[in-house]
């Protein structure tokens, strides 16, 4: 059974820049204010996860369906950083009950991992296939919006999948970003296909769209069948540990099922 959220409740999903559902704050024009909401606010990196999450609200979601989108929406808008292939750390505090409960979502070592495998391999740490944890994203999105969500888990994923569809905006970070890992990108054939303007042949830049339908794709098949989409040996999971493994990774469908 689903527990209810108190009526009054603070959640904070830690990301970099400051928006709130109700209306966009510049926090480097205000470096000392502090700033007082009675309803709700969402912090958010992605210049559209913001307005996202005031969808969910508004469509009666609570702070948890609110949450499961945001997240989602951060790792469409900013790949760089995020994603359904890593992990998270949430923090939820209950006014009503003066309880703070959080749930660790991070990405975990594959069963195979040894303590000295980059010893003498430093760079296969940060790049490449053996790079590449057991991803938690998914699963504690999943688990959060079991226990606390009141929306159905398919209604919280399709304003990401359109957005997706859609195409996001490229902030000014994200288009930093980019041109720092140009080259990279280029010579990745499945990351050239996403982010190269085929009309520039560079990477998109500031205020220009990036679609990123096979990921919609994936959202969809997630959005149909829930966790086990990944963790229950289904489509997403064996095509992920298929694609590490042809990287050199250690990732097996072992460790996307004891995952916890």
């Amino acid at each position: 059974m689903k527990t209810p959220l108190p009526k009054k409740f603070i959640i904070t999903v830690i990301l970099l820049l400051c928006s709130t559902i109700f209306r966009t704050i510049d926090a480097s024009a205000f470096p000392s204010n502090i700033f007082t909401f009675y309803k709700a606010a969402i912090v958010t990196n992605g210049l559209e996860c913001a307005s996202l999450g005031k969808k969910i609200f508004d469509m009666g979601g609570n702070v948890a369906d609110v949450a499961v989108t945001v997240v989602l929406c951060e790792g469409v808008a900013n790949p760089q950083s995020s994603g359904i292939g890593g992990g998270f750390l949430l923090s939820y505090y209950s006014k009503t009950e003066g309880i703070v409960r959080t749930l660790n979502a991070r990405e975990t070592a594959p069963a195979a991992a040894t303590i000295d495998m980059f010893v003498n391999d430093t760079n296969s740490a940060v790049s490449g296939g053996k790079a590449v944890a057991v991803p938690g994203e998914i699963k504690g999105l999943w688990e959060l919006h079991q226990k606390f969500g009141r929306l159905e888990w398919k209604t919280l994923l399709q304003p990401v999948i359109k957005l997706c569809k859609e195409g996001h905006v490229v902030s000014n970070y994200l288009q930093n970003v980019f041109g720092r890992y140009e080259e990279r990108i280029f010579n990745e054939p499945s990351l050239r296909e996403i982010f190269i303007n085929p009309s520039t042949n560079h990477t998109y830049k500031l205020g220009e769209k990036v679609k990123r339908l096979k990921l919609a794709e994936t959202l969809e098949i997630i959005a149909r069948d829930g966790v086990d989409a990944i963790y229950g040996g289904g489509e997403i999971g064996k095509k992920l540990i298929e694609d590490v493994q042809s990287y050199g990774g250690i990732i097996t469908e072992e460790d996307l099922m004891n995952y916890k």
